[in-house]
Parts: structure tokens; sequence; C-alpha cells
């Protein structure tokens, strides 16, 4: 019985040294810090928020597309260039539909920056997607624009040519001039939407994309991040004790046998 005791006493100083051992090496590790950040995707599209009036949020494959966007390499990259490569980001949707910014770096200031940053970098990077499409949108509408034009004056010039020899001989050019006055009319309604559009796409183009909603900005916290020190010293305090207590028992089993 004493055997026993004293053999329960060894393990018990034995499982203590090691969780302190495993206390301090936790303690000693690298600091670090966890900052988060929480937005709503807006709506991609300007004239989508205009027509809402100025209300609303993206769409479920809207909000799908930024989480792509947040995890492109693009992001890191710029992330990278202001805040150096020591850190992780982690996107994910929340269950009403939000997105979640986590930043870990071994200072909390810098952690809660790339946090905030990555939303910023995101907008920006889209801002930039969408004034490319639209610029490329625009030059397609004005080209097609000045095809029309020219078009509209070749008709016009024609059918004040035919409308001047209608005079002298109506019925033969009659069906003619119809015809021509409806391609006409086609080409100026086709031609006067255009110009509308190209209005639009001129505004478009260098008006903002809608930034995104943050509901909670990141902040510098002095909590580390990952798990306590404390903690792992606790929980392999308890795994040594177990394994030795385990070991004994076996070898007790075995001497009786």
């Amino acid at each position: 019985m004493q055997k026993v005791n004293k053999m329960l006493r060894k393990q018990i100083v034995m499982s203590i040294l090691a969780g302190i051992l495993f206390f301090v090496i936790a303690f000693l590790r690298p600091a670090r810090y966890e900052a988060e950040t929480i937005f709503f995707v807006p709506l991609t599209l300007l004239e989508k928020q205009i027509e809402q009036n100025g209300i609303g949020f993206g769409s479920p494959i809207e909000v799908d597309a930024h989480l792509e966007l947040m995890n492109s390499q693009s992001l890191k990259s710029a992330l990278i260039s202001r805040h150096g490569a020591d850190f992780s980001l982690e996107i994910s949707k929340t269950r009403n539909g939000a997105v979640q910014v986590r930043a870990e770096a071994g200072d909390p200031i810098v952690a809660a920056y790339i946090a905030n940053g990555a939303v910023q970098a995101a907008d920006s990077i889209k801002q930039r997607m969408l004034r490319q499409n639209v610029g490329m949108s625009f030059d397609v509408i004005q080209g097609r624009t000045l095809s029309l034009k020219k078009e509209e004056q070749v008709l016009r010039q024609g059918l004040d040519s035919l409308r001047i020899e209608a005079q002298t001989d109506s019925l033969a050019l009659a069906a003619l001039v119809f015809r021509k006055e409806r391609q006409y009319g086609s080409v100026v309604v086709e031609l006067t939407k255009n110009e509308r559009k190209l209005e639009d796409l001129k505004e478009y183009l260098h008006a903002p994309a809608p930034a995104s909603y943050v509901i909670s900005e990141a902040r510098e916290t002095p909590k580390r991040a990952g798990t306590p020190a404390w903690a792992i010293g606790l929980l392999f305090g308890l795994v040594v004790f177990i394994f030795q207590r385990a070991v004994s028992s076996g070898i007790l089993v075995s001497k009786q046998n």
C-alpha cells in the first residue's frame, strides 16, 4: 500500500513538473493577436443601389463572389505590400449572410489594421474591376453609336433624295420611300437608346462603387490568439498523469498475473 501511495505521489509530482514545463514553453512562444471585423456586402451595381434608394445588400451570388475576391491572391498581395507577410487571414460567411474577417498577427495593432484593410482592399479591387467592365461596355456602345450616326446620316440623305424624286413619280417610289422611312426610324430609335446608355455609362465610369457595410470594426486587443498557456500546461499535465497511471496499472496487473 505504501509503495502504491509513493508511486502515486511520484506521478503527481511528475505531472505537475510536466505541466509547468509545457506552460513555460507555451508562454514563451511568439505572441499572436487576433482581430475581427464583420460587414455586409453591398449591391454591386450603382444603378441597382439607386433604384432601391441606396438601401439593400448584395444577393447570395454577390456575397459568394465577394468571398472569392477576398480569398484572392490580389488581395493578399495588397496586404503583404502594406503590412508584410507575417499574418494570417480567415474569411467566412455568417449564418445571417454577413462576411467575417479574422486576422492574426504578431502585433495587435497590425492585426486590426489587416482585418479592416482587407475590407477596404476588397472594395478597391472591386472598384477597379467594375470600372474596367464599364469601360469595355462604354467602348462597345460608343463604337456602335458612331456607326449608327453615320448610318442615320446616309439614310437621311437618301430619304431626302427619294422624296424629291417621288414628287414627279410618287407611285413608283412610294413603296421604296416607305421602306426607307421604316429603316430610318429603326436606326433613330436604336441611336437614341445608345446615346442614353452612353450617358449612363459615363456617370458609372467615374462614380464610386458601393462600399461594404461594416457593422463591427476590428479594434486593437491585448488578448492573445490561440489556446492560453495555462490551458496547455494543464492539458499536458493531465495527459502525463493519465499516461503514468495507465503504465503503472499495466505493470501491477502483469505482476499479479
